[in-house]
């Protein structure tokens, strides 16, 4: 009998942690690129930002399934309330380079509205139209409010969510929105082969409860303090 091989990174499956450690390191990649190499425009800078390209796809379909298996959904909208509000000033110092920057607003916001839109969505599950109407009423306000990632995030959220029992129809037309985005956002679906090894699971990487929630804030403010000392 031959010996059984070690299958490779992609024949596994990951958990849902798993998935959201993948999202926050590759936008890391990506704040650092904008914090610290934005001036030099090379292609070091422009590397750092196609990783972080990565993350958003991931955050979209992370936040869908947070959305269908949490226990209370009052409290995953108030967890992301507070972590928007929480957010905005270090986001503004950080990518404003102002105390309060009101020409655009943290992702939080965006995925707030996303989470309220899926609240709709599900109201109107046998009504394309009525649908249709929140998804387009949820993109105006992303517009009007100006929050990072905009109408387009927005839609990311409901192609997730209204194709969650196909996952590579899903990821199909996640492609086609990322590529209508232009060519650094195209990079986004190298986060596809992450998404499709996920397994459903939970609790394969053990973190603090709050851990994904505070990194976005946290890790913004360090870089901002960093970058006043270089």
């Amino acid at each position: 009998m031959a010996a059984a091989t070690e299958g490779t990174f992609w024949d596994k499956r990951y958990g849902r942690n798993f998935l959201k450690i993948t999202a926050l390191l590759t936008m890391l990649i990506d704040h650092i690129g904008c914090v610290f190499l934005m001036e030099r425009g090379d292609v070091i800078y422009k590397a750092f930002r196609a990783v972080g390209r990565i993350s958003f796809p991931i955050i979209c379909f992370m936040l869908v399934e947070g959305f269908i298996h949490t226990h209370s959904r009052k409290m995953y909208m108030s967890n992301l309330l507070i972590f928007s509000i929480i957010s905005e000033i270090p986001y503004d110092l950080a990518f404003g380079h102002k105390l309060i920057d009101v020409s655009e607003q943290n992702v939080m916001w965006t995925l707030l509205l996303g989470v309220i839109m899926m609240c709709f969505i599900e109201k109107f599950e046998y009504s394309f139209t009525a649908k249709m109407t929140v998804v387009l009423i949820a993109g105006f306000v992303a517009v009007l409010l100006k929050t990072d990632y905009s109408i387009w995030g927005i839609l990311s959220i409901a192609i997730f969510y209204m194709q969650r029992y196909d996952r590579k129809n899903a990821l199909l037309l996640t492609c086609f929105l990322m590529f209508a985005q232009g060519k650094m956002q195209s990079f986004g679906v190298l986060a596809i082969p992450f998404i499709m090894a996920y397994d459903g699971t939970k609790n394969d990487v053990k973190m603090p409860k709050y851990f994904f929630y505070a990194f976005y804030p946290v890790h913004i403010l360090a870089l901002w303090g960093i970058s006043l000392l270089a």
